[in-house]
């Protein structure tokens, strides 16, 4: 498993992904997989050309089994109660993140 939060920490962004969502947002800045019109077309067919490429970039052999969250508690959560079941031994350390040890001492 590999997990990136690189967003959360890094500032001041690259320009260039500054200038891509501002075009995003002004063109097509809709939900994708809401509708059928062209706009949520368009998302919908820049979220399943990033979802390939990033299957690609991981090695992984289907772009459907790309996760995306909203946020890193959300995917660690996910992770979390996706892998392990009450009972289930895991190792961690006292300094480990809330959004790690909470869910393992609700587990």
């Amino acid at each position: 498993m590999i997990f990136l939060d690189n967003a959360a920490t890094s500032y001041p962004k690259p320009e260039s992904v500054y200038t891509f969502m501002d075009s995003f947002y002004r063109r097509a800045g809709v939900n994708p997989g809401r509708s059928g019109y062209d706009l949520c077309m368009e998302a919908g067919e820049l979220l399943d050309g990033t979802r390939k490429l990033l299957a690609r970039f991981f090695n992984g052999t289907d772009p459907n089994r790309l996760c995306f969250t909203s946020n890193s508690t959300d995917a660690l959560n996910l992770a979390i109660f996706g892998l392990l079941k009450e009972g289930d031994h895991a190792i961690s350390t006292t300094i480990e993140h809330n959004s790690v040890l909470r869910p393992l001492y609700h587990l």
